[in-house]
């Protein structure tokens, strides 16, 4: 009889691939999955160590999972927890659940069909240098899909954690890469998106991400190109070019700026100015003037003053992004960060960045609403939260609304907005779009 497993997953989009990937290994090996945890056999956690809330969130449901499953000798599942806060705490997660079984990092998803079978309660968090190249992802979100290029960073940022949890960087081969790519855009998938801690710093010896991100342009003529997330200080011209030469690349690019103080990216160890992020944005902006850019910020780094978070508002307001994914800095045990002194009190940190999220909301309707009345082409990827509605997605990654429309998921749809409603935006199938 094959086992039932059921799995949740926190945190990024990179965690949401490796959660089709841990999906396809045990699918590939007779499993079968479940949405209810309770006639589960194995229940599998896939965590993000990023920021505490999402380490908190995760280690929650451990608890509430292991707490209300049945007893061991009645029927009780396998608790796994997999990700980074597997690979963070090892071992003393054991210690600390006893309801816990497995503990698995995002390098040794391949063992978990033996490691279940075994039932032994152990923790397996090595870090290896393969990908998981050849492994079949049970997709879950037609018609999306995403493509991870490279695994692991090494840029060690003051405040991340993920060089230690994920590793250092290696690329997979562009040929692995182009397949995985050439066989989603023939399955119909209409976006596809290439994920790595740091998409522009991929090279695989003989291929570097410009050029792979050609390939793979070319490789999907009818699918949408997107890719996350880019680093600042290795974003060059020839991507920008590439960028800009081929169709079906998305005219959207996620840059995370951090901070608006040179005095705290230097904190951070980010390697690049204000000036220079600047002269990034200009730069993709002479060459894609309709370009959607969103961003990340952090509110309240150890030493961050006034004048310093000032900075950070002025060139919030000076770019003006589409979108941004605002945080208060949360302390990553193990990153140097820790131990810097001058730290920003809890009260304080939550402070600037309800201040940074009020900017943001009010950039945000001002650029939505420059969209009315225009014509969009927009992928439909469903149904939408309320009967008869549908939902798509825009080019720069917005969410479009339609009212009593039956459109396949996958087909693209020429549509009028009609309102706007900050990132979300409603419309009406129309004419052609336009350029």
């Amino acid at each position: 009889m094959s086992m039932t497993y059921y799995i949740n997953v926190y945190g990024c989009q990179m965690n949401f691939h490796d959660s089709e990937i841990i999906s396809g290994i045990l699918e590939s090996e007779g499993f079968s999955s479940t949405e209810d945890p309770e006639s589960a056999d194995v229940i599998l956690l896939v965590s993000c160590a990023v920021r505490e809330h999402a380490e908190t969130r995760v280690l929650g449901r451990l608890s509430h999972l292991g707490g209300s499953s049945r007893d061991r000798e009645s029927g009780k599942p396998l608790m796994v927890l997999c990700g980074c806060v597997a690979q963070e705490h090892g071992d003393s997660l054991l210690e600390r659940f006893r309801d816990l079984d497995l503990v698995v990092g995002p390098d040794c998803y391949r063992d978990l069909p033996r490691l279940i079978s075994e039932s032994v309660r152990m923790s397996a968090v090595d870090f290896r240098e393969g990908d998981y190249t050849g492994i079949e992802p049970v997709r879950m979100e037609f018609p999306r899909a995403f493509v991870t290029i490279m695994r692991g960073c090494e840029n060690f940022c003051s405040y991340c954690i993920v060089p230690y949890v994920r590793g250092r960087e290696h690329s997979r081969k562009s040929d692995a890469v182009i397949s995985e790519v050439t066989a989603l855009s023939e399955g119909g998938y209409g976006e596809i998106t290439l994920l790595g801690q740091n998409v522009n710093s991929y090279h695989d010896g003989d291929t570097s991400f410009p050029l792979l991100l050609r390939k793979v342009a070319s490789a999907a003529p009818c699918s949408r190109i997107k890719f996350v997330t880019s680093h600042p200080k290795d974003l060059g011209m020839e991507t920008v070019e590439v960028m800009a030469s081929e169709q079906n690349i998305c005219r959207y690019f996620h840059l995370p700026f951090q901070s608006g103080s040179d005095v705290i990216l230097k904190r951070m160890n980010r390697g690049y100015t204000a000036g220079e992020y600047l002269q990034r944005i200009g730069m993709l902006r002479d060459t894609m003037p309709d370009i959607v850019l969103s961003t990340d910020v952090i509110a309240g780094f150890p030493g961050e003053s006034e004048e310093d978070f000032q900075k950070t508002i002025d060139l919030l307001e000076e770019v003006r992004f589409d979108n941004a994914f605002l945080f208060k800095y949360s302390e990553r045990s193990g990153t140097a960060a820790c131990s810097f002194e001058n730290s920003v009190p809890e009260e304080k940190r939550l402070a600037r960045l309800n201040r940074l999220q009020q900017i943001q909301r009010r950039i945000t309707v001002e650029k939505s609403g420059e969209l009315l009345g225009r014509t969009l082409r927009i992928l439909i990827t469903g149904p939408a939260k309320k009967p008869r509605q549908q939902a798509g997605r825009t080019e720069g990654n917005r969410m479009v609304i339609l009212e009593e429309t039956a459109f396949t998921p996958g087909s693209f749809v020429n549509v009028k907005i009609t309102k706007a409603d900050g990132w979300t935006h409603f419309g009406e199938p129309c004419g052609n779009p336009e350029n």
